[in-house]
């Protein structure tokens, strides 16, 4: 059974605005050129007592990095953090209490990638950027020191970094945390309509239009915008967290019955009756996968994740 405070946050999702953006596409581009006269989030007060954090841009874009105060510890643990919004959104300012949290509970450092947005880029531009934005970190800290991580697109968006690396031969990241991950742009598994209903924050024609922006002139299909139709073999561990009132479920699903076939033990943690995106709401929940996060993470360092 869901907290209080978890119902009371699903009743209230609405408000934000984001079932609307995904249930009406014919007005999306006009809501995306609106979203970008905002500016975009950075980190509250709290965390530049805790961590110093510098902007500088890579790639072409701006990446956000935070050191925990009196520096890194040598040879510790990097983040490298995607955010989500359907390729099509700025990061929220959940995506940062999010980071912040996992920075202290594991004491490593992390990368923020404030990656280019569809429209106006498309999928091969934007992951060839972060797979630059991977091999700079890979220098400073060291592939295997480096997890990636990522929510909704954001994930989606690791899980084809880090299917690229394999198949490039580059070195492996240490992990991949994957929350409600979109794995699939073409949204047509047939367990999304069921779900839909209950999801108070994303519609079925809402991602096909987010993924036709984010496409460019690649088929739906590819890899680079669907890795759960890409190489799943040669991976580092993985986490996946999804939840039941999430039409992305089923792509969660079928990616750990792909690795599972592979031979692979993903750790798979499946919440009844939780929301997209839950693991970056102040909520009981919320805070129980950042700490799941935290030990799969430790694990991982210590050498005993699968």
């Amino acid at each position: 059974m869901p907290s209080l405070r978890a119902r009371l946050v699903e009743l209230a999702l609405p408000l934000l605005g984001v079932k609307r953006f995904f249930s009406e596409p014919d007005r999306m581009d006009a809501r995306i050129a609106k979203m970008r006269q905002k500016p975009s989030p950075r980190p509250r007060g709290k965390w530049h007592r805790e961590f110093d954090i510098v902007e500088e841009e890579l790639d072409g874009f701006p990446v956000v990095h935070m050191t925990p105060k009196g520096g890194a510890q040598a040879g510790g643990l990097h983040l490298l953090y995607l955010h989500g919004g359907g390729y099509v959104m700025d990061i929220a300012a959940i995506h940062w209490e999010a980071v912040g949290h996992l920075c202290a509970a594991t004491g490593a450092s992390a990368s923020v990638a404030l990656y280019p947005l569809a429209p106006e880029a498309k999928a091969a531009e934007t992951v060839a950027g972060v797979e630059a934005l991977f091999a700079r970190l890979a220098e400073r800290h060291g592939p295997g020191n480096i997890a990636i991580l990522g929510d909704s697109a954001g994930a989606g968006m690791a899980l084809a970094l880090a299917q690229r690396l394999a198949g490039e031969g580059a070195g492996k990241p240490a992990a991949l945390v994957l929350y409600s991950p979109w794995l699939d742009a073409t949204a047509s598994d047939e367990g999304q309509a069921p779900i839909e209903p209950k999801d108070r924050m994303l519609a079925i024609a809402g991602l096909k239009a987010c993924g036709s922006r984010y496409a460019g002139d690649l088929p739906l299909t590819d890899p680079r915008l669907s890795p759960l139709f890409g190489q799943l073999d040669g991976l580092p561990p993985i986490a996946i967290f999804a939840g039941t009132h999430d039409i992305l479920l089923p792509d969660a699903r079928r990616l750990v019955e792909k690795l599972t076939a592979l031979g692979a033990k993903p750790l798979y943690r499946e919440y009844e009756k939780m929301f997209h995106d839950w693991m970056l709401f102040p909520i009981p929940e919320g805070r129980q996968a950042l700490d799941e996060t935290a030990a799969f993470l430790s694990n991982v360092r210590g050498g005993s994740a699968a």
